[in-house]
């Protein structure tokens, strides 16, 4: 859509928005993106459902960038809680689980269960 020098346009089939900052990051999931053209410049507004995790000490993109290795899932602080809570397990223990099991709830809470 173009109106008096300002066209936008809302970007299909987006997954997530990630805003990183140097300590943490905010992910957007299921977000709503447009895009804004004018003067040039394009602008995107963003709309969803945050979630802020924290980022790995000493890590950056450009350390990732520069050695390949392992994906590393970061588990938010509430899933290791909810899995230690069904478990008995403690937060440390309850985020090896997830960050084994991709930070899938169920497989991790099974994993500590069987033991």
């Amino acid at each position: 859509m173009k109106r008096m020098g300002i066209e936008q346009k809302e970007l299909e089939d987006v997954r997530e928005v990630i805003i990183r900052f140097t300590d943490k990051e905010w992910v957007i999931d299921k977000a709503q993106v447009v895009m804004i053209k004018q003067a040039g410049v394009d602008s995107y507004q963003v709309t969803g459902s945050r979630k802020e995790r924290g980022l790995a000490k000493g890590s950056s993109e450009s350390d990732t960038a520069k050695s390949p290795q392992k994906k590393v899932t970061d588990i938010p602080v509430e899933d290791a809680a909810l899995v230690a809570s069904q478990t008995g397990a403690t937060i440390e223990a309850a985020t090896d689980a997830l960050r084994e099991s991709d930070g899938d709830l169920a497989a991790a809470i099974l994993k500590l269960r069987r033991g």
